[in-house]
């Protein structure tokens, strides 16, 4: 008898939801088939056999576990396994399961709470074309809800001759007025509806006071900031870079490969053609005496289109051509605008390029992610004029790059080594073309 355990899959989350069983309980799998499909804060993840047999379902779709929890198991001919279900993470409340739509659409557990809440039926959510709707579907899909559908603070209460008014509804959202949704398109960005809490009371009386509930992506986030600035005491330092050459290859690029190229790919490109003459930027901190050097340059890339931040992996960016960057890189922005990232490309990365390249951005100053040495922040690209050799004015385009690190690990004097290696790069781009 093998057991169904439910590996870590990333270092936020303590819990995970059960999404579905792909295979039937008592069905025949063998060793590496996909068996149960498991929810985390960013991403689902399907977990695998890792023995032949016939499968015992231990946990019934839509509960929530943690890592560890037994889910399963496979068991060899004869063998038989009591039918007591793992007890489940507590939850605060308890909230409706996981169920398979008769259209065969299975919707989690949170993704029923949310639709309740937003008033949003399941006619509109089998249209959307997905196999599995979670809670982050919701909220990417079908935007905020419209208005009426939560609760609004009643009569307005006064207190002396102050009067406090209710909150003005928000708009209903264009995607929740169509009747019919036949695809998954994403909804414009828009701040989630104010739902109003327990009143706080002040000198002058009670005050209604409103709340917004984040989005597990953002909580997330939330969780690797908070564990960053308590953790790692970072240091930044920042770089001008002329992108003028560099921008006129990536259109070239662009034309050659018939793909989207710009100055992240070739900052990440020339960021992981950096590794092995800076290992420590790519290192992590093992302990107050010890480095943990990297096998190669892991570098992640900051995503985010309005609907949360991800930042997937180029695994082994180090060995990588530049044209197989720039799938990769196209691959992710494909991926990030329908939401359905695995963790296994969320992890593992050991270098962060955080994008922030509007054109009113100048600088900004990324968090060291928990685990990695640096984080490098690309800024928008702006126009100036300067001097020449020969003291002739003339225009170009510049960037700041900048470098967020952990000093325990590296001091000012490496940060601005390794800018100027990224920097030297990015001003000669033809280097960074061809294999690595």
């Amino acid at each position: 008898m093998t057991e169904i355990r439910v590996p870590k899959l990333n270092n936020n989350d303590t819990e995970y939801t059960l999404v579905e069983w792909l295979v039937d309980d008592g069905k025949p799998i063998a060793e590496g088939d996909p068996v149960a499909l498991v929810e985390t804060s960013k991403a689902a993840e399907e977990l695998e056999s890792a023995a032949e047999g016939v499968l015992r379902q231990s946990l019934a779709a839509g509960a929530v576990c943690a890592p560890g929890d037994v889910i399963g198991h496979v068991l060899a001919p004869g063998e038989t396994v009591e039918a007591a279900p793992v007890a489940p993470v507590a939850s605060a409340a308890p909230v409706p399961g996981a169920e398979s739509s008769p259209a065969g659409v299975t919707i989690t557990k949170p993704a029923r709470v949310l639709m309740s809440e937003w008033g949003i039926g399941e006619e509109q959510v089998l249209g959307w074309g997905l196999k599995v709707v979670r809670r982050t579907d919701v909220e990417r899909l079908a935007g905020p809800p419209p208005a009426g559908t939560t609760e609004t603070v009643g009569e307005a209460e006064t207190v002396g001759e102050t009067e406090t008014k209710p909150a003005s509804p928000a708009p209903a959202s264009p995607a929740l007025a169509s009747p019919a949704r036949t695809a998954p398109t994403p909804a414009s960005p828009a701040p989630a509806a104010l739902t109003p809490t327990a009143p706080t009371h002040s000198a002058k009386g009670t005050v209604p006071t409103l709340s917004q509930a984040l989005p597990s992506v953002q909580q997330a986030v939330g969780r690797s900031v908070l564990t960053s600035h308590q953790t790692i005491p970072a240091a930044y330092t920042v770089v001008k870079v002329d992108v003028t050459g560099a921008q006129t290859l990536a259109a070239q690029e662009g034309k050659r490969l018939r793909r989207l190229v710009g100055l992240p790919e070739l900052l990440l490109s020339a960021v992981a053609r950096s590794y092995r003459a800076f290992p420590l930027c790519f290192a992590r901190l093992a302990d107050a005496r010890t480095a943990e050097l990297a096998d190669a340059a892991h570098v992640g890339v900051t995503m985010d289109v309005g609907q949360g931040l991800f930042v997937p992996v180029v695994e082994r960016a180090s060995d990588l051509a530049f044209e197989e960057i720039v799938e990769a890189v196209s691959g992710f922005r494909r991926t990030v605008m329908s939401g359905t990232f695995r963790e296994s490309e969320l992890s593992g990365g050991n270098i962060t390029v955080t994008l922030h390249n509007d054109l009113d951005v100048v600088a900004a100053v990324p968090f060291v992610f928990p685990g990695q040495a640096c984080a490098l922040a690309l800024a928008g690209p702006q126009q100036e004029l300067f001097l020449d050799s020969d003291g002739a004015v003339t225009a170009r385009t510049v960037v700041n790059v900048g470098l967020a690190y952990d000093h325990r690990l590296l001091n000012g004097r490496d940060a601005v080594l390794f800018l100027q290696r990224v920097k030297a790069l990015l001003q000669s781009p033809e280097k960074l073309l061809g294999e690595a």
